[in-house]
């Protein structure tokens, strides 16, 4: 395999690969306050639902001729399903990060078997971070949340370094630990267009965005934390996919003349991940 096979310089260039793992051993366990509140009010899963929505996905990105591409599940690996937080594509090569939670931790191992050695460009060692905290922009921009649980400032000055030397512009995103990653308040929809919890985001950070010309749809507290609504993928030209109960974001965003693809995908946004949790961007084209 020759190195740097993979690549993406933004968060909303054309997606041509993708890496997925099937929830074959998914649960819901109380390591995040989404999945805490869902177990509370009685909630299981509903396996054959579960697996229907995981293969509505993968049909929905190979339909937009996205290559998909899956790691192994493992029984002792109830989260591994969420591809997007053991390792990063950069333009410069993959990086494996360095998860938080106990029963995440082996998932390094299924990552290292997936790329090439020569694939792996770094290896996050100082501190803790997830790839839900890991924003890639734009070419030249990066944004890295920090709630101080999954990802921690040691670790996120890390990989901010790395970019830094390369003369990017970054900027740590703060903000609290019940919100899990970035991901979940955050996400870009289309070049220079992201949805937000603006009324988690700190004004600072907000003023920062609009700084670099990114616009913010507004979403609700609510819709981020009981629907993921803000854990969305975009696939480039205009097109981004969106949970199916998101009912007003669909519409918000089909109303910026942005093509919505919205598979359900609520057995997983119970447990507190979505789309952009369970989905790592291997290969965009350049933006």
């Amino acid at each position: 395999m020759a190195a740097n096979r993979w690549f993406i310089d933004s968060e909303t260039g054309v997606l041509a690969d993708v890496l997925l793992c099937p929830p074959d051993y998914y649960e819901w366990i109380p390591s995040n306050d989404i999945a805490i509140q869902t177990m509370a009010h009685g909630g299981n899963i509903d396996r054959t639902a579960l697996r229907t929505q995981f293969d509505e996905l993968v049909s929905t990105l190979k339909s937009e001729d996205v290559s998909c591409h899956f790691l192994v599940p493992h029984e002792n690996m109830p989260y591994e399903v969420y591809t997007r937080d053991s390792s990063q594509t950069t333009p410069f090569g993959t990086v494996v990060t360095n998860l938080s939670r106990p029963e995440r931790v082996g998932e390094e191992k299924e990552i290292r078997s997936f790329y090439a050695p020569d694939e792996i460009w770094r290896t996050c060692t100082a501190g803790r971070i997830e790839g839900g905290d890991i924003h890639i922009i734009r070419p030249g921009l990066l944004a890295v949340g920090v709630s101080g649980g999954r990802t921690d400032a040691k670790g996120a000055a890390e990989f901010i370094s790395w970019f830094e030397e390369a003369g990017w512009t970054c900027r740590m995103i703060h903000f609290p630990e019940h919100f899990l990653h970035l991901d979940v308040i955050f996400c870009m929809v289309a070049e220079n267009l992201a949805i937000a919890a603006v009324d988690v985001l700190d004004e600072a950070d907000l003023e920062w965005f609009r700084e670099q010309g990114i616009r913010i749809l507004p979403v609700s507290y609510r819709e981020a934390m009981r629907d993921m609504g803000c854990n969305v993928l975009s696939l480039g030209k205009d097109r981004v996919v969106s949970p199916r109960h998101s009912v007003r974001i669909n519409q918000m965003l089909r109303a910026e003349g942005l093509t919505v693809l919205d598979p359900e995908l609520n057995q997983f946004s119970r447990g507190g991940g979505s789309i952009h949790c369970m989905t790592m961007p291997l290969r965009r084209q350049p933006l």
